[in-house]
């Protein structure tokens, strides 16, 4: 009897040893698991920033807070403190720092006209923005603001004619992806479908790859599409892009272009359940991308510029070809997200 209770003891004790080994979670899976997302409610006029845990499949509030613009936002896990945009009594749009350990807030940043698209470097030391100028009502730039020195470095400040139209920075590679366009043929088509009361054609977007540093460091291909969202490969051998076949249209795809061969790859095309992919992003292992998409009313018309009442979040697993939703607000709109792993 003693005998069986020892054995019967070993047994157990190797099934919990085992079991931790089996079903624990790592630092980097549990920190890869969590999704930060920016929530506007229509009705309370509030931005809510959740930190979303997909292993547990709970939402925390991290801040609701009414804003005077769309805000932007980026979330530092080392120091639990957020940054994002809100605007200030001369009518522009800047930078905040929220130290959720104390709630203070703090004003970042009063050159710019408009901060938006903000994103976090891995160190956690640098915020990359979205700008436009005091002098400059379309040309949007990209600026960054060292946390550690309070210095802010503008990017290809003197250029007035190339304007950013989305960035995406990937923590894996210590790159971002950029694209951009050009302000005067922008204006061009513009004025041409006003004045021919013509549909409104895309415009040609160039599509790079920077530094860290504000250096273009390659370019990899021009896009004559609406695009909605970019983002660089892990391995920065490909990038994906999402974009819609036209302004008034619910058809989206997403395409995956090789950088060295420049072959594109069709990944995913909008279905009768969800229309408006965009702000596609690579997970940190390459197997899949998460994307924003809205759904479809067939009753009313379609168009990029219009505002998406409701919107869910969701994953593209490449290898099995399938989509699984990850995170749905209720009648709410999901204006950003960030799935970086650091």
């Amino acid at each position: 009897m003693k005998r069986f209770l020892f054995i019967l003891i070993i047994f157990v004790i190797i099934c919990i040893v085992f079991s931790k080994k089996i079903f624990s979670i790592d630092d980097n899976n549990a920190s890869a698991s969590k999704i930060y997302i920016n929530v506007f409610d229509p009705k309370s006029l509030k931005f809510n920033f959740y930190q979303f845990d997909q292993f547990q499949n709970k939402s925390k509030l991290l801040l609701s807070k009414e804003t005077a613009d769309y805000s932007a936002f980026a979330y530092s896990e080392r120091t639990n403190k957020l940054y994002y945009t809100d605007g200030i009594s001369d009518h522009t749009i800047q930078l905040f720092e929220n130290d959720l350990n104390t709630n203070q807030i703090k004003q970042l940043t009063a050159v710019f006209n408009k901060v938006d698209f903000i994103q976090i470097n891995k160190e956690q030391n640098i915020i990359f923005m979205r700008v436009l100028l005091r002098d400059e009502l379309r040309n949007f730039h990209i600026a960054t603001y060292n946390l550690q020195t309070k210095k802010i470095q503008i990017w290809e400040e003197e250029n007035n004619d190339r304007s950013v139209l989305n960035f995406n920075y990937n923590p894996n590679n210590n790159q971002l992806i950029v694209v951009s366009f050009s302000e005067n043929e922008d204006q061009k088509k513009l004025t041409e479908a006003n004045k021919n009361q013509t549909k409104l054609q895309s415009i040609k977007h160039s599509i790079d790859i920077y530094n860290i540093e504000g250096q273009k460091m390659k370019h990899i291909v021009d896009v004559e599409s609406f695009i909605s969202g970019a983002s660089l490969a892990p391995d920065a051998n490909s990038v994906i892009i999402s974009y819609d076949e036209a302004v008034d249209s619910p058809i989206s795809h997403v395409v995956e272009i090789d950088i060295t061969s420049k072959k594109v790859k069709s990944l995913l095309d909008s279905s009768g359940i969800f229309s408006k992919i965009r702000s596609v992003k690579f997970d940190e292992k390459k197997e899949g991308f998460y994307f924003l998409s809205s759904f479809i009313d067939d009753k009313k018309g379609h168009s990029i510029l219009e505002i998406p009442k409701e919107s869910v979040l969701s994953y593209y697993d490449i290898k099995k070809n399938k989509v699984r939703n990850v995170w749905r607000p209720e009648k709410s709109v999901i204006v950003s997200y960030s799935a970086e792993h650091f």
